[in-house]
């Protein structure tokens, strides 16, 4: 595995959660839509037609089908981080395991980390890639 394959993998788990969080996001939309088409605010259904039953099923069956691929998302993404710790946890050197926990688990910046850590951003770009190099000797 080169070092950009293994950086594109370390991501997976960044892109899985961001895509679950769009995907909630579209739930609690259509949820909002669903419970929008259901209220009655004239309280009188006589008249009606079954267009608004209708569309209020729609609405929920399509909620019920985005809230389980959000949550089968959620699955995959903690699968992925599992992966990605065990990975980690092959380099047998805690500074570097600690310096791409934060990177690539906790999802945080070059700069964030490098404060987390009190390190100047240049030591942990140097850690990272040290990381990196050894990773991909192991993973071969």
């Amino acid at each position: 595995m080169t070092e950009l394959e293994l950086k594109h993998w370390l991501n997976r788990a960044f892109y899985a959660d961001k895509k679950a969080k769009a995907l909630d996001a579209l739930a609690q939309q259509c949820r909002e839509r669903a419970q929008g088409l259901t209220v009655n605010w004239e309280c009188n259904d006589t008249g009606k037609s079954d267009s608004t039953q209708n569309g209020t099923e729609n609405a929920l069956m399509k909620l019920a089908d985005i809230e389980r691929k959000a949550l089968d998302l959620r699955l995959e993404c903690a699968n992925i981080l599992s992966e990605t710790l065990a990975a980690i946890w092959k380099l047998e050197d805690d500074d570097l395991e600690a310096v791409l926990i934060n990177r690539y688990v906790l999802y945080y910046t070059i700069e964030q980390t490098a404060e987390i850590m009190n390190y100047a951003t240049s030591t942990v770009k140097n850690k990272i890639k040290k990381a990196i190099q050894k990773l991909c000797t192991k993973m071969s």
